[in-house]
């Protein structure tokens, strides 16, 4: 379901066979890495399951030029017409006249090689840095999707909001999921989109980021839209404070899960917000399979309670891409792939996290996650968007830093002093038009760091 059109299970059938006998046209090799980066979640999810019906690698991506500094060796982007053109690569306009044409009789798959064969390259969401690639064989692929189906808290068999785009890992795979399940799947283009689809088509779960929650929060705070069909919430993407979990519970669904996991290793940890309680960071338990453990500069593993660096592995990780790169992959060493969260155990198991560990504000000897303060900062009425980052003052002591997008104008000395009367010491808040966000919405905060402080 979208918001202009409805598409069965037959029309999407009908649509894979046609796009396979265009991809088939273009004489690709086996081997030959194709890039995806349609904007309609319908046709993108047609052309890559024709790719995997031929046995053809894919990546999916918002657009080429935003992964080109990775220098995969992609052989052909199928893209959108209007976008822009890359030199050296082969660009395919995926247009109208690729879904077109008379009714077609299912054919055998050619399928990949092998269960060990190139199935899919993900892209690593770039938050700390330059995004990294890793890539899964259909084999691993679908142990992703068999994690997602037992860790399916949700627990809808009907009809689901995805708000996640595909052109990110957990987007893709939890649309493969959903339609290898027989769910329906609704789409929206915004939040009051979102709200009005919900109610309008009687949306069972919604699935969306740590950001689009906090946006359909605001929406429902704006205009609110009653979606007594909706039974569950799970976002993950993002550190979930008690605040926004709050706010999510009363104003959008009470059943409200928690989702951790990242591009790497899949989902980790799949959570209703009523266990964890009311301790700031509490993320949940890990799933089965998935081997967890807080460790110290050296390596080792810590005491539960004890806070250090999360790690973790699971049977059905990801590895660098390509297989042989140089500088490989840095969050991916030892058989272990490391987050870059801070965190620690309980005694009963529950993983708490602290923020990530280049993002964590220690200002004077007290550390605070960026997510605690900005939920804080966007209480301020004149404040739309906010970002909190920690930069070393002159005196060599990191202090916070906002940067916002205002909603009505407002003195950088009045939110300074706002945000003092409620225990946040800021030291400078730069107004910017714009936050620069990942795909998940996650804020780029060392982006922010370079452009405002240098």
């Amino acid at each position: 379901m979208l918001p202009d059109r409805l598409v069965t299970f037959d029309m999407l059938a009908q649509g894979i066979l046609r796009a396979e006998e265009r991809v088939r046209s273009l004489n690709l090799a086996p081997e030959d890495l194709v890039c995806v980066t349609l904007a309609s979640p319908i046709r993108h999810i047609i052309v890559s399951a024709a790719l995997f019906r031929l046995g053809q690698p894919a990546l999916s991506a918002e657009s080429f030029e935003g992964i080109a500094a990775l220098k995969l060796p992609v052989r052909v982007c199928l893209q959108d017409p209007g976008g822009a053109i890359t030199p050296g690569l082969q660009r395919i306009l995926v247009e109208e006249d690729w879904f077109a044409g008379p009714r077609l009789s299912l054919t055998p798959a050619r399928g990949f090689a092998s269960d060990e064969a190139l199935c899919r390259v993900d892209i690593s969401s770039g938050s700390t840095g330059l995004p990294k690639a890793v890539w899964l064989s259909q084999a691993r692929f679908r142990r992703l999707l068999e994690g997602l189906q037992a860790g399916d808290a949700v627990g809808v068999r009907g009809r689901v909001l995805n708000l996640i785009r595909l052109s990110g890992a957990w987007g893709f795979r939890l649309t493969a999921h959903a339609l290898s399940a027989g769910f329906t799947l609704v789409f929206a283009d915004s939040p009051r989109q979102a709200l009005q689809m919900a109610a309008a088509y009687n949306v069972d779960a919604i699935v969306a980021s740590t950001q689009q929650v906090r946006d359909l929060v605001r929406e429902q705070i704006r205009a609110a839209t009653p979606c007594p069909s909706v039974k569950a919430l799970m976002f993950g993407g993002g550190l979930a404070t008690r605040a926004l979990l709050g706010e999510a519970r009363a104003r959008l669904c009470a059943q409200t899960i928690v989702q951790y996991g990242a591009n790497e290793v899949g989902s980790i940890a799949v959570t209703p917000a009523d266990v964890l309680g009311d301790q700031e960071g509490a993320i949940g338990y890990p799933q089965p399979g998935v081997t967890l453990e807080i460790v110290g500069p050296d390596d080792r593993p810590l005491a539960p309670g004890a806070t250090g660096v999360v790690r973790l592995r699971t049977p059905w990780m990801g590895q660098p891409f390509p297989p042989r790169a140089e500088d490989g992959h840095p969050g991916l060493r030892d058989g272990w792939f490391y987050p870059g969260d801070r965190g620690r155990l309980t005694k009963d198991g529950m993983l708490v996290l602290d923020g990530r560990a280049s993002e964590v504000i220690n200002s004077g000897g007290v550390k605070r996650a960026p997510e605690v303060i900005e939920e804080v900062v966007l209480r301020h009425p004149n404040v739309a968007e906010a970002a909190a980052f920690g930069a070393f003052g002159p005196d060599g002591i990191e202090e916070v830093n906002l940067a916002i997008v205002a909603r009505a104008p407002i003195a950088e000395r009045q939110l300074i002093d706002w945000c003092g009367e409620r225990g946040l010491e800021v030291a400078r808040v730069f107004a910017v038009d714009s936050l620069p966000r990942t795909p998940l919405g996650k804020i780029r905060r060392e982006e922010l760091k370079t452009t405002l402080i240098g």
